[in-house]
């Protein structure tokens, strides 16, 4: 079914539901961090990154290339996703503690304050959201750990088109 599907999808079919996926992630992230009260850590925010980036892609793809073109898209498009999937299993990695918390998601730089009074207002104001602590879950999966296997999926499922349609 599945296969069939991918088949007799076009490219531009494919770049269209790549960038509104993209654009989906990304709502649905601005809804969970400014209705909700979700702050990002800075993995998140890397996270959030890659999906801005295969968005424009995939809408630029859409609205300039043309279909041979599209095809290569596409390709560099997996390529993009699987990269979203290492950083996001990454995260979950970081979340399990199963690697050391790196030094960025851990501290601020705070050097360029030239007043006691300024660097305290700028830390009440700044929330201090680590990468090592899961903000959200359900049946015991992060939002790192989906975003990595959805990741993963998109990447494969661009590979698979390219393949179909060589």
């Amino acid at each position: 079914m599945c296969l069939t599907f991918l088949k007799n999808t076009s490219s531009r079919l494919l770049l269209s539901l790549l960038t509104l996926f993209s654009v989906g992630v990304l709502g649905m992230a601005y809804v969970l961090e400014h209705y909700y009260g979700f702050q990002p850590c800075q993995m998140c925010l890397y996270e959030q990154k890659i999906f801005m980036v295969t968005g424009a892609i995939s809408l630029f793809s859409l609205l300039l290339l043309s279909a041979r073109w599209q095809h290569y898209a596409i390709v560099l498009l997996g390529f993009l996703f699987l990269g979203g999937a290492l950083v996001a299993a990454y995260h979950v990695a970081i979340q399990h503690h199963w690697v050391s918390l790196p030094a960025f998601c851990s501290s601020q730089d705070f050097s360029s304050f030239d007043s006691v009074e300024a660097l305290k207002e700028q830390m009440l104001k700044t929330p201090l959201v680590r990468c090592d602590q899961v903000t959200w879950s359900l049946f015991g999966l992060s939002l790192a750990a989906y975003n990595a296997i959805i990741s993963l999926i998109l990447a494969l499922l661009c590979w698979k088109w390219a393949c179909k349609h060589r």
